[in-house]
C-alpha cells in the first residue's frame, strides 16, 4: 500500500512504480475522498499507459457511496465491514442495512468486473459485533462472514477476505477459524494475509513473518501483505522471501481444526510440571552459552541430565515419562509440521513432562536465518505448548542468536523481553512523518519493557488496534496529535511538536516511568 498523499498524482505514481519494480502484483491507494477516487483512476490510467498493468484497489473506509464510485475506475475495493454502515446496534436492521448497502456495490462491481475484498481489522470491529461476539477471532470472523454470506447470495464471487491484527495469535486464530467456516459452508473464496501495525526494522519483519509463515505453512493464505513502518517499498523484499521460503504444504499430517492437544482457535498456556526450572506455565526458557541471558534461562549443561529424546520416547511406545524429565524434540531431517504433529502428540499422552524444542541451523546468511527461524519457531511457539527452545548456529555468535530468539517470543507473545511498539505503516491519511517519530519514541521510551506503546498515523484503526497499548500517540490531523492511555483519549490535537513530551510526562504522572 502506497503511502503518499493519493492526489499527489506524481509522488503517487512514482511509489506505485517503485513497489512494482520491486515486484508488487496489486497495488493498494488510500481514497478517503471523491478527489482521491479521481486522484486513482488517473494513476491507473497512467501505470496502464506505461504498459504496469497491476491491479490498483481503492482503500475506503466509512462511506459505501464513495465504494460505488470507485468500484467503477479502480481493479478491487477493499471495504471494512467494522467501519461501512451507519451504526445501528439493533441486529437485524443491521443486516438489512449491510445486504443494501452490499447489493448496490456489487451492482457496480458486476458491471466494471471490479473485485472486492472484505477487510476485517481487529481494531476497527463495529459495536454491534463486539456487543455479541467480544473483541475475539470470533468477532472478527463473524463480522467478516456476515458480508460474505451477503455476497455469496448475491452470486457474486470476485471475493478476496482478510482478517488482521497486530496480535499476531488474534490474527492466525481468526484465519484459521475463517478457513474453518469457509469449508464448513463450502464457500470457496481466497484469504489475504497480515500482521497490521508491525513495527519496523528487524522486530517489525520479525512479528510479520511469525503471524504469516506459520498460517502458510498449514496450508492457509493466498495473497500476503508485510506492513512496516517504513518505506513501503522495503516491505516487498520480506514478503517475496515469505513466500520462497513457507510453501503451502500439499497436505498436512495433522488435522490443522481437530485432535490437536491444543485448542487452534483460543490461547492457552500448557501448565506442565517443573522441571530444572523449565515448565510451569512460566514464559519458554532459552537454552544458550551466551553469558549475558536473562536470570531464568539456562545453559545446556543445566539440562542434560534431564533429556530424553522424542525417538526414545517412541520407542518406549510412547508411555508416559518420569515425572522428572523433559521430552527433547530435536529439529533434524523432518518437517516442521511434522515436528508440530509430535509435539501434539506428546502432549496429549504427556500432560505433565516440558518439551524443549532444538534446532541445529547452520546458515551463515543473518538475513536468511532470521526468516528461517522466525517462521518455524514462531510456528511452534504460537499455540502455547513449547517450554523451552535450544538454537545453534556455529556461525552467529551466541548473543545473535539469543536476540533473535527473544524477538521471535515477543512476537508470538510467549514471552515479553522489552518494550512493545504497536506501529502502523501509514498511509495517505496520515500528516506525520510517522518512521521519525516512532524512531524519536523509541529512543525515549525502549527502556520501559513493562509498557506497550502504539504510534498510529490517524484514527482510522489507530485506537482499536493499539487497543491492548499503555499509551498511544495517534495522528489527529495535520501537525496535531492525540495522546491515549489505553482506549482512553487524554490529550486531544497536542501540536506535534510538543506531543512527545506530553506522552512522557502522562507516563510519569500514571507512575508507569522507570529510570534507565
Amino acid at each position: 500500500m502506497t503511502n503518499t498523499d493519493t492526489n499527489d498524482i506524481k509522488a503517487s505514481l512514482a511509489q506505485c512504480e517503485a513497489l512494482i519494480e520491486a515486484g508488487a502484483e496489486l497495488v493498494r491507494l488510500t481514497t478517503q475522498g471523491r478527489k482521491e477516487v479521481k486522484s486513482a483512476a488517473a494513476i491507473r490510467n497512467c501505470l496502464h499507459k506505461k504498459n504496469l498493468n497491476v491491479p490498483i484497489v481503492a482503500d475506503i473506509h466509512f462511506n459505501p457511496l464513495l465504494a460505488e464510485e470507485a468500484a467503477a475506475v479502480v481493479d478491487k475495493i477493499r471495504i471494512n465491514p467494522g467501519n461501512y454502515l451507519k451504526k445501528n446496534f439493533d441486529w437485524n436492521d443491521s443486516k438489512e442495512q449491510a445486504y443494501t448497502q452490499l447489493r448496490n456495490l456489487i451492482k457496480v462491481c458486476d458491471k466494471h468486473h471490479t473485485a472486492i475484498r472484505i477487510g476485517v481489522n481487529h481494531g476497527s470491529l463495529s459495536e454491534r459485533i463486539l456487543m455479541k461476539y467480544g473483541d475475539t477471532p470470533l468477532g472478527m470472523v463473524e463480522s467478516a462472514m456476515e458480508f460474505v454470506r451477503i455476497c455469496a447470495k448475491l452470486n457474486f464471487h470476485m471475493l478476496v477476505i482478510s482478517l488482521k491484527s497486530s496480535n499476531t495469535r488474534v490474527m492466525i486464530q481468526s484465519v484459521r477459524l475463517l478457513t474453518k467456516k469457509l469449508t464448513d459452508e463450502n464457500l470457496n473464496y481466497p484469504i489475504h494475509l497480515g500482521v497490521t501495525e508491525a513495527g519496523n526494522d528487524v522486530y517489525g519483519r520479525i512479528k510479520s513473518i511469525v503471524g504469516i509463515a506459520s498460517l502458510l505453512l498449514e496450508g492457509m493464505g493466498d495473497t500476503i501483505r508485510v506492513s512496516l513502518t517504513e518505506n513501503p517499498v522495503n516491505e516487498l523484499p520480506v514478503a517475496k522471501k515469505i513466500v520462497s521460503v513457507f510453501k503451502k504444504p500439499a497436505g498436512l499430517n495433522y488435522n490443522a481444526y481437530t485432535g490437536l492437544a491444543w485448542d487452534p482457535f483460543s490461547y492457552r498456556r500448557r501448565l506442565s510440571l517443573p522441571v530444572a526450572g523449565i515448565g510451569n506455565g512460566k514464559w519458554p526458557v532459552i537454552i544458550s552459552n551466551y553469558p549475558g541471558k536473562s536470570s531464568g534461562d539456562l545453559s545446556p549443561t543445566d539440562v542434560l541430565p534431564y533429556l530424553i529424546t522424542s525417538a526414545e520416547w517412541e520407542k518406549q511406545k510412547k508411555k508416559n515419562l518420569p515425572p522428572n524429565t523433559i521430552l527433547v524434540v530435536e529439529h533434524t531431517l523432518e518437517t516442521i509440521q511434522e515436528i508440530k504433529h509430535l509435539i501434539s502428540e506428546f502432549c496429549k499422552i504427556n500432560s505433565s513432562n516440558p518439551v524443549l524444542y532444538k534446532r541445529k541451523l547452520p546458515i551463515s546468511n543473518l538475513e536468511d536465518f532470521q526468516i528461517i527461524l522466525s517462521g518455524e519457531l514462531g510456528f511452534l511457539l504460537i499455540d502455547g505448548f513449547i517450554d523451552a527452545v535450544w538454537i545453534e548456529n556455529s556461525f552467529l555468535p551466541d548473543a545473535k542468536i539469543y536476540e533473535l530468539i527473544l524477538m521471535i517470543m515477543q512476537a508470538g507473545g510467549s514471552r515479553i523481553s522489552e518494550t512493545e511498539y504497536i506501529a502502523c505503516p501509514s498511509c495517505g491519511r496520515t500528516h506525520f512523518d510517522i518512521e521519525s517519530r516512532l524512531a524519536e519514541i523509541k529512543r525515549a521510551t525502549s527502556h520501559l519493557n513493562h509498557l506497550r506503546i502504539g504510534v498510529m498515523g490517524c484514527i482510522v484503526n489507530g485506537p482499536g488496534e493499539m487497543a491492548d497499548a499503555d499509551y498511544g500517540y495517534v495522528g489527529a490531523g495535520k501537525g496535531m496529535i492525540s495522546i491515549y492511555r489505553g482506549r482512553e483519549v487524554i490529550y486531544k490535537n497536542i501540536p506535534e511538536g510538543k506531543a512527545l513530551e506530553t506522552m512522557l510526562a502522562l507516563i510519569k504522572e500514571c507512575g508507569d516511568w522507570r529510570d534507565h
